[in-house]
């Protein structure tokens, strides 16, 4: 099991599914101090696609064109031209209500955010995507 510090400092990719109970702010710091700009996502009440897409588009900082659908969330995903930085670092706590609610939905965010990295990786450029709930998404490396 890897670091956060360590994938930040390593400049990895992916989606990791997140074992330590950091708290938000403590991850931000980490993510400023390697230059990473730092996205939480808080899923507490998120239980349907509209309402995910609405927090992630505020905590994303997306533009007001952002059309509140899953092309458009990944058109944004791989854009972020309205954020200068040299990696992304984004934190979606509390994934099973959203996965428990909605799992299909659920099931084509995680796809997004790992096309996503791996879309940043090709352009050199990192992103991190870590998620931490009370269940564990399958195929995902853990990290703490």
């Amino acid at each position: 099991m890897e670091t956060i510090k360590t994938l930040l400092d390593a400049r990895h990719a992916g989606v990791y599914w997140l074992t330590s109970h950091a708290t938000p702010s403590a991850l931000e710091k980490a993510a400023k101090a390697a230059g990473f700009a730092y996205f939480h996502i808080e899923g507490q009440r998120l239980m349907k696609k509209e309402q995910f897409l609405n927090h992630a588009a505020l905590a994303m900082h997306f533009p007001d064109y952002f059309g509140d659908n899953w092309d458009a969330f990944e058109d944004c995903l791989t854009d972020l031209s309205w954020v200068d930085n040299g990696g992304y670092l984004i934190v979606y706590d509390h994934t099973d209500v959203f996965a428990e609610h909605s799992p299909q939905h659920f099931d084509t965010v995680v796809e997004i955010l790992k096309e996503s990295a791996a879309f940043w990786q090709t352009q050199g450029k990192p992103m991190l995507v870590l998620l931490r709930g009370k269940h564990k998404v399958e195929g995902l490396q853990s990290v703490g």
